[in-house]
């Protein structure tokens, strides 16, 4: 017996035709692309290996820190500075200052310390010392002689 239209199947698959044979180029296509993201996610992983490692330190602070630090200024600390701004108040020529009119820059002092130490404004010491302020800022080395005068 014959199908009625409706019985029939609509789709015609074509399952011959869709056989897709297989060419050595695909293959080989495939082998390089493989190849090529093996290589890739492993430059990934290599690169995030490296910043985890760095962002944690893995480089040596100490060699990190070397240069930016002047060793051979003697380090002291906060009270050690405002006790000898005080007694520079008290001197105010003595050692602090010399008779030229120019101070030594101590370590961790900035413009207001070095200022105080003088006796003059921060103001006035900027307008006697414009090569401290070439880069539009204060900025002054320990051991650098700047003027008061």
């Amino acid at each position: 017996m014959a199908k009625e239209p409706w019985e029939e199947d609509i789709y015609d698959y074509g399952e011959e035709d869709l056989k897709r044979t297989k060419k050595s180029s695909d293959a080989l296509a495939n082998k390089v692309l493989t190849i090529l993201a093996v290589i890739f996610f492993i430059m990934v992983i290599v690169i995030v290996a490296t910043m985890i490692y760095l962002s944690i330190g893995g480089s040596g602070k100490s060699a990190a820190k070397e240069g930016f630090l002047d060793k051979s200024a003697p380090v002291s600390s906060q009270t050690a500075t405002s006790s000898s701004v005080a007694s520079a108040d008290t001197n105010n020529d003595s050692s602090a200052s010399s008779s030229e009119g120019t101070i030594k820059v101590l370590a961790g002092e900035g413009e207001a310390a070095i200022a105080a130490r003088a006796g003059i404004s921060i103001a006035e010491l900027e307008r006697l010392n414009p090569s401290h302020m070439a880069t539009g800022t204060w900025y002054a080395d320990p051991g650098d002689v700047v003027k008061t005068r």
